[in-house]
């Protein structure tokens, strides 16, 4: 007797999640490497990171749609061409492996609030590990000196020279004085409202 709909959707929602994560994660080696943000790349050099990126997004989506034919599931060699909640329970020929994910949503495939929650889930999987192992790449093959006297980049472009870790630490105060400023800027252009005159009585203290 094939498991229930609840079974079949947390089967199916595992292997989403596992085929979202690792397409996420290319797409964050693919961007990270064009833009030479070491703090994000899983490996040294900028080509290989984005040869690992390219690898990662294919091999996402085959072993999504190529599972089948290993894990036991609705899609039973056959039984793809019936109705999704009569199929047989076990694994897919090559030849069923077109419409072997095609199970409506309502007899355990995934559903519009499904994808809504693991790929938010899997992108944020996706960028911690980009981060963690961008930290231990820079950890281990430490960046050559640029030979300018222009000094790290703000922000974002900080992961082009350290890690996550490294760049928020230089990042958050001159994050906190640009937000003071824009802040006091944003209270002085009112001047009548309640805020904007106490920031005014606030700037006049010595």
């Amino acid at each position: 007797m094939p498991p229930s709909i609840e079974a079949i959707t947390e089967q199916i929602g595992r292997q989403y999640l596992l085929m979202a994560f690792l397409v996420a994660l290319g797409a964050v080696q693919i961007a990270a490497s064009i833009a030479g943000l070491r703090g994000m790349m899983l490996l040294p050099g900028r080509r290989t990171a984005r040869a690992l990126g390219i690898a990662l997004l294919f091999a996402g989506i085959a072993v999504f749609y190529l599972m089948p034919l290993w894990v036991d599931g609705p899609w039973a060699s056959g039984s793809v061409e019936a109705d999704s909640s009569t199929r047989e329970w076990g694994r897919a020929g090559w030849s069923d492996l077109g419409t072997a994910r095609n199970v409506n949503d309502v007899d355990g495939g995934l559903s519009g609030t499904d994808h809504a929650r693991w790929f938010p889930i899997a992108a944020a999987l996706a960028l911690a590990v980009s981060l963690a192992g961008g930290t231990l790449a820079v950890r281990l093959f430490p960046p050559s000196p640029s030979g300018t006297d222009s000094g790290p980049d703000v922000g974002l472009g900080n992961l082009s020279e350290m890690s996550y870790a490294a760049s928020l630490r230089s990042t958050l105060p001159e994050l906190h004085r640009t937000f003071l400023d824009d802040a006091r800027a944003g209270l002085a252009a009112h001047p009548g409202s309640i805020f904007g005159r106490i920031a005014k009585l606030v700037s006049r203290r010595p």
